[in-house]
């Protein structure tokens, strides 16, 4: 699996062009991580001797990490980015990211975002915890972390109603601005799964730029709603980094087949409505 999976990622197209927002080459970088954990429970998980790996490797090469709030003030003035710089995103909102990820990024400066289900927000699953309002609110008080919309309740954004998916903008969005008291202006597409129609809706409640993990295309709609993020996982830490690094130097040039969601979830993994608590 992990021969195929570095044999497809390394598979690449080239394009260029100036900032406009029509393609990939018009970004940097975008990370994906789901949990950063001590002891790994399946191959999306990574390990946080990996983690430092991985952050000590982009500053020793000059990449300056990005808040969306950078982001989107790129994207709106229509202005190129930084030659090196990348975007680091957390998807989901588990608890690794306060435990593991808060500290690390801490003691080096950089910054990332996390992309909140926020009706999940101090819950667990079987094997995974959520993090809770405080934890939110204390990473965003640092000035490095910000957060963004995964929607409220991790739909498959393509199979619900107009209504319905406004709703579920509206109210993610809502939750975190009252949370935080920043402007939430991103989002991540649940499951990666979007079309023409769920554009216009993300639009319309008032979103400046949206992500993926897999490069579906464009939909006829500017590529800042589709912008495809590098999955982490166990095997791009293998080799010395070896995919990781790959991966990142060749973000712009890379085929939509090298952006995909690999990881399968957990057998007998189930939501668990169980509050944690403030």
């Amino acid at each position: 699996m992990k021969r195929i999976l570095l044999a497809v990622c390394l598979v690449m197209l080239v394009s260029v062009s100036a900032f406009a927002g029509e393609s990939i080459a018009d970004f940097p970088p975008v990370l994906l991580y789901y949990d950063i954990k001590d002891k790994p429970l399946n191959e999306a998980d990574v390990t946080v001797e990996d983690f430092c790996a991985q952050l000590d490797w982009l500053k020793e090469n000059g990449y300056e990490t990005l808040s969306i709030e950078d982001f989107v003030s790129y994207v709106k003035r229509g202005e190129s980015f930084p030659e090196k710089s990348i975007l680091i995103t957390f998807d989901n909102g588990y608890s690794g990211i306060f435990n593991y990820a808060f500290p690390e990024m801490t003691k080096r400066g950089m910054k990332a975002t996390l992309f909140i289900n926020t009706e999940y927000v101090g819950s667990f699953t079987t094997v995974y915890a959520h993090i809770t309002k405080r934890q939110i609110k204390q990473l965003v008080n640092t000035g490095l972390f910000s957060v963004a919309s995964d929607t409220a309740s991790f739909p498959r954004l393509t199979q619900i109603t107009h209504e319905e998916r406004q709703k579920e903008l509206a109210k993610s969005k809502k939750f975190l601005e009252d949370l935080t008291g920043k402007k939430v202006e991103a989002l991540a597409y649940p499951y990666s799964d979007y079309d023409g129609k769920v554009i216009d809706d993300v639009k319309e409640a008032g979103y400046e730029v949206a992500f993926a993990v897999e490069n579906k295309g464009l939909f006829g709609h500017d590529a800042r709603y589709s912008i495809p993020r590098i999955v982490t996982g166990m095997a791009l830490g293998e080799d010395n980094q070896k995919l990781f690094k790959e991966l990142v130097l060749n973000y712009k040039e890379m085929s939509p087949e090298a952006f995909a969601d690999r990881w399968k979830p957990m057998p007998g993994e189930e939501w668990r409505w169980e509050p944690k608590g403030e």
